[in-house]
């Protein structure tokens, strides 16, 4: 007698859910648009310009010069309607070298040093909870080791 298997479901309410619990879901976001800039943007407006922050879905963007500072408020509403799919609901422009803004929105990894730390008993328990409503028993390991690894990191 075979074993009824239930259809598999997208681990993405799962991960978007740890993202946010560890604070780290706008972050990922940030990431994600500056990676994917010149796809959304092409040509001299991406040229000239970075998202450097992301709260609460205020993408702040920095424009290289007052000019286009200047133009791209009249663009507001185009720009912001290409980044509604990306989970934004409003963007402030700000003159800045982009450059800079770039690089500051990005941190310096050869000066990161991650020390781990003793998982308290709460947060043990914490992670078990969210692993249980998985039933493929490999993968619930795999995201069991993410959480516990992500949750004992200490920058230094």
């Amino acid at each position: 007698m075979s074993k009824r298997r239930r259809p598999l479901q997208s681990i993405n309410p799962l991960l978007d859910s740890m993202f946010r619990d560890l604070g780290i879901s706008e972050r990922i976001k940030l990431d994600a648009l500056y990676r994917q800039w010149c796809d959304i943007f092409s040509g001299p407006l991406a040229d000239h310009t970075a998202p450097t922050d992301l709260k609460e879905g205020m993408l702040v963007i920095a424009v290289d010069s007052p000019v286009w500072l200047q133009h791209l408020k009249f663009m507001k509403k185009d720009i912001l309607a290409k980044l509604k799919s990306h989970g934004i609901k409003d963007i402030r422009l700000k003159h800045g070298n982009i450059r800079q803004d770039r690089d500051a929105g990005r941190p310096d990894k050869s000066q990161d040093r991650v020390i781990f730390r003793q998982l308290t008993a709460e947060e043990i328990d914490g992670i078990e909870r969210a692993v249980t409503e998985i039933e493929d028993t490999e993968l619930q390991d795999i995201v069991r080791q993410v959480l516990e690894k992500s949750a004992s990191r200490k920058r230094a």
